[in-house]
């Protein structure tokens, strides 16, 4: 076992288990830059495998929301419909971040393939990620404006692409689906 799922295991024990406290030790409990994206990817698909669970979907929505995650603009937000669903914890309302990653939900019929155009800011930490509720094995890579993979194809094949453009540009995130069932996914782009 990694660090990195170690980590994200700890944080997600961490989450699950109490939500109470001040902002200030909220802000300390949530992770690095560096790995929120997955975080939030993983935050997702857990909170869909929580259906019927208020208590832990309220948990879990309270995490994306004090992580700053917003829907991709013109999606689908699964995370409102689970907020009818959700018995949300008592605590005041997280503050901070202006800006946070965007995700957002969607399913790959076999063979399918989506593409989407983003862009990035040159010199700026990007990070893209995705998770599958039932750890469908989707096919994940980021190609920079010339069509070039920006992660070596054993990162992209972690769920988790991560790189500094040197310019700033649109970039096309692909997700396929080679496997011989439809999948679900949640995207973040932070």
């Amino acid at each position: 076992m990694t660090m990195k799922p170690i980590a994200l295991f700890t944080l997600a024990a961490m989450l699950g288990g109490c939500m109470a406290g001040t902002s200030a030790s909220a802000e300390r409990s949530l992770p690095p830059a560096t790995e929120r994206a997955e975080a939030v990817a993983q935050l997702l698909a857990q909170a869909d495998a929580a259906q019927g669970q208020p208590k832990r979907l309220g948990t879990l929505i309270a995490t994306l929301d004090a992580m700053g995650a917003k829907p991709v603009e013109g999606s689908t937000d699964p995370v409102a419909q689970w907020r009818t669903q959700a018995e949300m914890p008592d605590t005041p309302p997280y503050r901070g971040r202006v800006l946070g990653p965007a995700y957002k939900a969607g399913k790959l019929n076999p063979g399918a393939t989506v593409r989407l155009p983003q862009l990035f800011d040159g010199g700026r930490a990007a990070r893209v990620a995705v998770a599958t509720p039932d750890k469908a094995p989707l096919d994940f890579t980021v190609l920079d404006r010339e069509a070039k993979p920006v992660c070596p194809p054993a990162k992209a094949r972690s769920r988790e692409c991560s790189w500094t453009p040197l310019f700033s540009g649109r970039f096309e995130i692909v997700l396929s689906n080679s496997s011989s069932n439809a999948a679900g996914y949640y995207l973040v782009i932070d």
